[in-house]
């Protein structure tokens, strides 16, 4: 890859999975690149079409005159990600003479945090970025200030490019907020983000071990032959919170399936499945077997990663776009985690930042031509070319990784998402459950895996938050 973006991560709602964007640090040779974050067995028609054709038969009163289109973005302090928007942007705008776009860029934060103030006022952009989640998405929705995508979402095919689950996941929610994942369209994503398994597969080979984990039993037994060896077994860093969530969420699909997160992420029960005293069980019984990094409680997952990419420890649990270079690519690959059995496939995986249309935006059917643009054929191959995830599939995404030189986990980053949103499950990031969970899960699991409080306290303390959120939003619903 030419450019390395800062590494983005972003938690909470207003912090919810994602409160702050940050620049990871150089690591000697390596240099992180964001190339960020639905069941589907096909690629649409329109996602193969040429771009022009798509573009041609969104809403037809579009650009019928000069006009400006006000573009709020939340990726500032990423700039590859930039960079590649200044290229669709000119393509669009290409495709639609008369029309300029005023780009506006603003921090992750700044977005979240201003945005429902924005949009109850009568300036408002005609397209902007928003975050997910009940805390975010949600209360935007509930208070009628964005517009349903539905009828260029049904005309376009999105569901052919993206996934119907991947849609639910990203932007579907009933009219009055309450309830994620079904309902009308508010929101769209052009980029995925997926946790996955990075692997150093050339320490696995000198460890006799010829392949990755296909269920959570040979995680395990790979790790026990790096920890015989002197190789720590899985780079962890806890300090961040972000880690224990993914894995805890792994886990729990591992020992239930990926619809079981599913629930709990919706708020389906007010109850937490029981099987969350097991995966409790299982990550203080990681811990204590010292197949995580030393100090891990000390570390974030971006120190571990680092030290990961420099040659340290068998696996590490990160996001696709925290995707690193290396000079020797070919040393590292990045994979689903492990499910119950090898033929599953699930993971976290949504899109980045969505994108939504506001009720009061004075080019709505422009607009929604715009999102229609940025996530369709031509922008995907922009998107691939800079070394971001795009989040439709085309079922091009092998020849355009090669023909821009792609190796390593840049490639497989882009590759699995793609099979993940053809061939398994997408599943939501679980703290979008509550607007508090995040810190919730974050804190409990360190002090479980510290071994300061039991299995038992960790379910208690996770159902305290998510039980009466999840009561008082299905009462009010």
């Amino acid at each position: 890859m030419s450019d390395h973006p800062e590494s983005s991560w972003r938690k909470g709602t207003g912090r919810h999975r994602r409160a702050h964007w940050f620049a990871a640090p150089a690591i000697g040779v390596v240099a992180f690149a964001l190339a960020a974050c639905g069941s589907s067995t096909s690629s649409s028609t329109s996602a193969s079409a040429p771009a022009t054709e798509a573009a041609a038969s969104a809403p037809a009163s579009a650009a019928a005159e000069p006009t400006t289109l006000w573009v709020q973005s939340g990726n500032g302090g990423s700039d590859a990600v930039l960079k590649a928007y200044e290229e669709i942007n000119a393509a669009f705008e290409a495709a639609n003479p008369g029309v300029s776009i005023k780009f506006e860029v603003k921090g992750f934060t700044d977005l979240v945090d201003t945005l429902k103030l924005q949009l109850s006022g009568d300036d408002v952009p005609d397209v902007t970025q928003v975050n997910q989640g009940y805390g975010s998405l949600g209360q935007l929705v509930g208070a009628g200030l964005l517009s349903p995508l539905d009828d260029v979402a049904t005309a376009q095919d999105w569901a052919g490019r993206q996934g119907e689950s991947l849609l639910a996941v990203n932007g579907r929610f009933s009219p009055d907020g309450k309830t994620m994942g079904s309902g009308d369209l508010y929101a769209v994503a052009d980029r995925g983000a997926w946790v996955g398994l990075f692997m150093n597969v050339a320490k696995a080979a000198e460890l006799g071990i010829t392949g990755p984990p296909t269920t959570v039993d040979e995680l395990v037994a790979q790790m026990e032959t790096a920890k015989a060896a002197g190789v720590t077994p899985f780079m962890f860093g806890a300090s961040d919170g972000g880690e224990q969530i993914w894995l805890m969420a792994d886990l729990l699909m591992a020992d239930t399936s990926p619809q079981v997160l599913t629930d709990v992420i919706n708020g389906t029960s007010e109850q937490l499945p029981p099987e969350m005293l097991d995966v409790a069980n299982t990550m203080q019984d990681w811990a204590e077997a010292g197949y995580f990094t030393e100090g891990w409680a000390a570390l974030t997952s971006t120190d571990v990663l680092g030290m990961f990419a420099e040659g340290d420890g068998l696996f590490t649990l990160n996001g696709s776009w925290n995707v690193f270079q290396s000079d020797t690519p070919e040393n590292f690959s990045l994979v689903p985690f492990p499910l119950g059995s090898a033929s599953e496939l699930a993971a976290i995986a949504t899109g980045d930042l969505p994108w939504a249309v506001p009720s009061k935006a004075k080019n709505a059917d422009l607009a929604k031509k715009y999102i229609d643009f940025i996530t369709g054929p031509e922008a995907s191959t922009i998107w691939i070319k800079n070394g971001q995830v795009p989040a439709s599939v085309s079922g091009n995404e092998a020849q355009e990784v090669e023909a821009n030189g792609l190796v390593g986990v840049s490639a497989d980053a882009i590759l699995q998402w793609a099979n993940l949103v053809t061939n398994g499950t997408t599943e939501p990031f679980p703290d979008w459950a509550t607007p508090t969970w995040y810190d919730t899960i974050a804190k409990s699991s360190t002090a479980l895996m510290a071994g300061e409080i039991t299995p038992e306290q960790f379910v208690e303390a996770l159902q305290a938050d998510y039980g009466p959120f999840t009561a008082e939003r299905k009462a009010s619903s």
